[in-house]
């Protein structure tokens, strides 16, 4: 990560931290508290606070307002742990590689299309009639632009990935590889024996300072728009239907799945391998743990989950209920044998 002995004092400058102890002392790289070694820096908030006596670490990030005592190792103080950490490792991972600006002598760029300055068009890239795309945007290997598509200034579309007709992206947008966006939704309707798709006449929608992970699919609306919000972010493998509507800086971890015309509000968090069921409104500020099942609305302001999601209070409840259950079984059986024993011995008098 780093080879270049730091201070500790200098790290507490880039992540506007104070030093508890010897400032002077030099790290090379962050690992966890449990494998960081003396060179290394780490760091603690919440219950891994406790761990801070065991770690091998040579000095640790930690919370402005924690309560150590005396500790044995530097410690950086600071507002926002997390913050700190990513900071970090912004100054130590290294670059990642950009494509030279230009287009590729394999791309196939439409005459009609609109390039701004200093783009970046990776080999077998093609751009369809019609599209503009931004300044400073970077289309890598074989992804695909289709017919007036836009896409906005610093946007990044990695290798492999789709962007079908007419949909349109924001600024500072990354789009993962072997993500598609715009595909035909879902829908088809049963007429004499057999299905029959549902032409899908909508687009894409998305706003700037989205990440869409790897194999993520947004799906065209049925008429009007799927929309995406400012600073959402997705993980892998995330499926969005037709005509969905998610709010600003949603976090999406990998594995959901949103199916059609549901609207989700802003800064909602929803669970790993969670599902989320047609036509329902998830309010704002909503937490779902993973593998949820979504089956109706859920007001804003609430943490929820299980099958079918429920508030996390009575789901809880629920959870360790069930621990209680083969005692509980065993105790009916016994008072199911005790009541036998009871009506023949009344039987017998």
């Amino acid at each position: 990560m780093n080879d270049q002995p730091v201070t500790v004092r200098a790290v507490a400058e880039w992540v506007d931290g104070t030093v508890d102890g010897d400032g002077e002392v030099t790290v090379r790289g962050l690992a966890p508290l449990d494998s960081a070694a003396g060179d290394q820096l780490s760091f603690a908030d919440g219950k891994h606070l406790a761990k801070l006596a065991d770690t091998q670490a040579g000095a640790v990030i930690v919370p402005a307002e924690a309560e150590i005592g005396d500790a044995s190792l530097p410690l950086i103080r600071v507002d926002s742990v997390d913050r700190a950490v990513a900071t970090v490792l912004g100054r130590w991972a290294p670059p990642q590689q950009r494509l030279p600006t230009g287009v590729a002598p394999s791309a196939v760029v439409d005459p009609t299309a609109k390039l701004g300055a200093d783009v970046a068009i990776g080999p077998n890239v093609v751009v369809g009639a019609g599209a503009v795309i931004g300044n400073c945007v970077a289309l890598c290997t074989n992804a695909t632009i289709g017919r007036e598509v836009t896409i906005g200034e610093g946007t990044v579309v990695a290798e492999g990935a789709v962007i079908n007709a007419r949909c349109e992206i924001g600024r500072r947008v990354r789009i993962g590889p072997n993500s598609v966006v715009g595909s035909e939704g879902f829908g088809y309707y049963l007429a004499g024996g057999e299905h029959h798709r549902v032409p899908h006449a909508g687009n894409v929608v998305i706003a700037d300072d989205v990440d869409l992970g790897a194999c993520v699919c947004v799906d065209r609306g049925k008429f009007g728009a799927t929309r995406i919000g400012r600073g959402t972010k997705f993980d892998n493998l995330v499926q969005i239907a037709h005509n969905v509507q998610i709010g600003e800086h949603c976090i999406l971890a990998g594995q959901c799945g949103i199916a059609g015309s549901t609207t989700i509000g802003d800064y909602v968090v929803i669970g790993g391998s969670t599902g989320v069921r047609d036509n329902i409104a998830i309010g704002d500020k909503v937490v779902i743990t993973a593998y949820s099942a979504v089956a109706s609305d859920l007001p804003g302001d609430q943490a929820y989950g299980g099958i079918p999601a429920r508030p996390l209070g009575i789901m809880r409840r629920y959870w360790m209920s069930q621990t209680k259950l083969p005692e509980l079984l065993k105790r009916v059986k016994k008072l199911e044998s005790a009541i036998e024993k009871l009506n023949e011995s009344s039987a017998d008098n």
